[in-house]
């Protein structure tokens, strides 16, 4: 229904813009804070009431990646934090997003609170643009606008056997954030789910042979 799509449009691109200036916010806080050794409560997870990363990084346990893209990874970079103190990115963690001032508070956050090693860092790029061939993880935000599109990039570009984690918005969350059916992409199986919140689930995909 185009007037569905119409509200849709205007109250997703609202909550996109207060989420990134919260995000900025509670960085530029924690980053003022020279005692703060860890995250903490200002989780931005927190604000969308998720339980944390915990749950998601779960889905990873078995086999942890060798490197690895965090999409969209915002100005409070807690995801792309996780996945690299955590050890589940054996040598590389990359966060991308398109924003300069975004990528200068997330590399901010990545120096103060990622481990010695692997190597993170925080790149400015779109990431429909990016050429996923040297990841075996890509994490993509709920917040990215043209999910399916990234999917398809993700897919001619990565290995096979390369592993989405995705948000996915369920119920009245799809009015905040974009809804795609991976399982319907070509090439993409769903291999596992987490119910994060009550608007979104995380999905693990895996991409098959090219099509």
């Amino acid at each position: 229904m185009p007037e569905y799509r119409t509200v849709r449009a205007a109250l997703s691109g609202h909550w996109a813009a207060h989420l990134r200036q919260e995000e900025a916010a509670a960085s530029r806080r924690v980053l003022s804070d020279p005692l703060r050794t860890g995250l903490g409560d200002t989780s931005m997870l927190a604000l969308e009431d998720y339980r944390g990363t915990t749950g998601e990084l779960a889905l990873l346990r078995r086999r942890p990646a060798v490197r690895a893209a965090v999409v969209g990874c915002g100005p409070y970079p807690e995801t792309l934090v996780a996945l690299q103190t955590s050890g589940l990115a054996r040598r590389a963690v990359v966060g991308v997003d398109r924003h300069a001032e975004t990528v200068a508070l997330a590399t901010a956050m990545a120096d103060r609170f990622c481990a010695p090693e692997p190597h993170a860092r925080i790149v400015c790029e779109d990431a429909a643009a990016v050429d996923y061939s040297g990841y075996d993880l890509v994490v993509v935000a709920n917040g990215l606008v043209g999910k399916a599109r990234l999917l398809d990039r993700i897919h001619r570009t990565a290995p096979i056997g390369v592993r989405v984690l995705m948000r996915s918005p369920i119920l009245m969350g799809r009015l905040f954030y974009e809804h795609v059916q991976p399982d319907l992409r070509p090439g993409w199986t769903v291999t596992g789910r987490y119910l994060g919140t009550p608007l979104s689930e995380t999905l693990l995909l895996e991409r098959g042979e090219h099509a």
